[in-house]
């Protein structure tokens, strides 16, 4: 299972928020399974990945210490415009600043990998062809200083993509992950499991949720 966390810390003022108590008591509810990168990443059943969208600065400060302690790998999608700024485009969330490029070494010197949520967030199927390749290419100066394994992965925004994002997705990326959007088993739009502030996450909840989504899948 991949699970997408957005931010951390110690007050939750949203939904959208987790504790690093909440963090901590989940890896320690999967403990008897794998944790591993998105790179090596092919037993739902078996396998978890944490990826953190938007690359919070309070990933950086609240969840770090707890990954680092429990020495799991863990994935950071960042937003390319975004970086060292504000999230003044996440209309209705208390005023978060993004991580700046410090933050993103201290991550990538930790064992965590920094990934690709586009330049600005937009939404990818309203986009033209050319405006699709702008949002999901990797800046040179980013790629340079973070290499590969670093910026090989996407997060499609909000989940949502269409048939040109998942093949230019194909053609720049090792893979991707969408939400709900996408399916179990396509490299290119893995589905994954939104963690909130009311999540409670054991072995028997996680079965349930895979459970579910294959009942649903197979009903479509």
């Amino acid at each position: 299972m991949i699970l997408m966390y957005h931010k951390v810390d110690i007050i939750t003022p949203t939904i959208w928020w987790v504790s690093p108590a909440d963090l901590a008591r989940h890896i320690e509810g999967l403990k008897d399974k794998t944790f591993v990168y998105l790179e090596n990443y092919v037993s739902p059943e078996r396998e978890v990945v944490i990826t953190f969208d938007d690359a919070y600065e309070n990933v950086h400060r609240h969840a770090l210490p707890v990954l680092a302690a429990y020495r799991v790998p863990f994935e950071v999608f960042v937003i390319g415009e975004r970086i060292g700024r504000w999230n003044d485009f996440d209309s209705g969330e208390p005023l978060t600043r993004h991580m700046d490029l410090a933050h993103m070494d201290e991550i990538a010197k930790a064992g965590g990998r920094l990934q690709w949520h586009t330049r600005t967030h937009a939404h990818l199927p309203d986009l033209s062809d050319a405006g699709l390749e702008a949002e999901m290419k990797v800046p040179p100066d980013l790629a340079h200083r973070f290499p590969a394994p670093h910026f090989t992965w996407f997060s499609y925004p909000g989940g949502a993509h269409d048939d040109r994002a998942v093949a230019l997705a194909h053609r720049l990326f090792a893979g991707a992950v969408s939400v709900i959007d996408g399916t179990l088993n396509d490299r290119w739009q893995l589905n994954r499991i939104t963690v909130d502030r009311d999540t409670a996450i054991t072995e028997a909840d996680i079965l349930h949720i895979l459970q579910r989504r294959v009942r649903t899948a197979d009903e479509h």
